[in-house]
């Protein structure tokens, strides 16, 4: 009893609370208007010709780790596009490298010399071979870049795959910057 009395309630609140305002209403005021106001949604076609194309640009130089965006896609500005991977030299490397450049050095030096022994030239040869072959098998750092977008907007024109070089500055996609429309995808649950 208790139960039918309170849902009885409820529906009572409810239904007096909309039709309340109406009683109080005179009979000759007149209906308030509300203003129409149209939103982005419901602008008209030609708003969306208005809008700009831009490249997304890779800052850094690396190979494409992940893709984390498909054509026609909506991204937000910082939006994590792409994964690059980076190397970097390593202490090694750096090492080895300075030491080349310091034996290059002494080899020019040597040629240039007019009373230079050959075997001093082949030590020489021999000990810039042994450096270039460690530097090659040297092991770089790798690291992670990730490529965002730059701005709100759509993305269309895909230009990069799993696997690709990319030197830096170089274009991933293009960004439109039409005004986003709402999504108006109609989402279906299954009843089994």
């Amino acid at each position: 009893m208790k139960k039918i009395l309170g849902v009885g309630l409820v529906l009572l609140v409810a239904v007096s609370s909309f039709l309340l305002p109406l009683w109080l209403t005179p009979a000759d005021a007149p209906a308030p208007g509300l203003p129409i106001v149209a939103t982005s949604h419901f602008l008209p076609k030609q708003a969306a010709a208005s809008a700009t194309t831009q490249p997304i640009r890779t800052e850094y130089a690396g190979r494409v780790w992940e893709v984390y965006f498909h054509e026609g896609q909506r991204v937000r500005k910082g939006q994590v596009l792409l994964k690059l991977i980076e190397k970097l030299p390593s202490v090694a490397q750096q090492q080895l490298q300075a030491r080349l450049r310091q034996q290059q050095h002494a080899y020019d030096a040597l040629v240039a010399g007019a009373s230079t022994s050959d075997s001093a030239l082949a030590a020489a040869r021999e000990q810039l071979a042994s450096t270039r072959d460690q530097l090659a098998r040297a092991v770089p750092l790798l690291s992670y870049v990730f490529v965002t977008a730059p701005a709100d907007g759509i993305v269309s024109g895909q230009l990069v795959r799993i696997g690709d070089y990319l030197a830096a500055q170089t274009p991933v996609a293009q960004l439109s910057s039409a005004l986003l429309t709402a999504d108006t995808t109609l989402l279906l649950s299954s009843v089994e």
